[in-house]
């Protein structure tokens, strides 16, 4: 039986390409996303080159949904031996000018989500004493970055969890553990991260803040 994977995040940008560079490479791979009306494109490809990829509803911020995912993966298959943890989202606004629900939207996607998933799937690797699981974080969980400090937590977050859990799980269990820290990508990450930050007026910082964020965008 081929290797499987399961990818969170997979309607556009990198989770769409690993989907696609995974199944080139003789792997089943389970993408999977929060609304798949938006599969379109994914679908599209899977057609056009006969690609061994099953799509299944997720969202990281939905433990119902993750689990429900997974023991399809496990009734089909009885394993799964990689998890990608691709899904996230971008953020960037002062500290101040954050709500506090914001705040917690951007923890919960970026950080509570990885945690989610990756407690739903640790049970059957630990006991089939296998597999592989791949956070993608951000150079933003390895360097504070201006008007990003709720981003970078989470991403920092997830460095922290990671190397964390290897310490132990990986000898015990022989469970791997890696992450992938992925600067600027020009992909739909950026436009969803404006759509979420800016005011009616397209601004993403205003009042004493705006000057400064004017000089770190011309890179001053």
């Amino acid at each position: 039986m081929k290797k499987n994977i399961l990818i969170t995040g997979t309607s556009t940008g990198v989770g769409y390409e690993a989907t696609l560079l995974f199944a080139k490479n003789d792997f089943k791979v389970y993408a999977t996303m929060r609304n798949l009306d938006k599969s379109t494109p994914l679908k599209e490809a899977i057609a056009a080159e006969n690609l061994d990829i099953e799509l299944l509803p997720l969202d990281v911020s939905d433990n119902e949904t993750i689990l429900k995912a997974v023991n399809t993966i496990l009734e089909k298959d009885g394993k799964i031996d990689f998890l990608l943890n691709n899904a996230g989202a971008g953020f960037a606004k002062t500290l101040e000018q954050s709500t506090l629900e914001e705040i917690d939207w951007v923890t919960d996607v970026n950080y509570t989500g990885v945690v989610r998933t990756t407690k739903a799937v640790l049970p059957h690797m630990r006991e089939a004493r296998s597999g592989h699981i791949i956070n993608v974080t951000s150079v933003g969980g390895l360097i504070g970055q201006p008007f990003n400090e709720a981003y970078c937590a989470a991403k920092f977050a997830v460095e922290g969890f990671t190397e964390a859990l290897a310490t132990y799980v990986s000898k015990a269990f022989n469970v791997k553990f890696s992450m992938v820290e992925p600067g600027g990508i020009s992909t739909e990450f950026m436009t969803n991260a404006v759509s979420k930050t800016a005011n009616d007026k397209g601004e993403f910082v205003t009042g004493e803040y705006a000057p400064i964020f004017q000089k770190y965008l011309e890179g001053a």
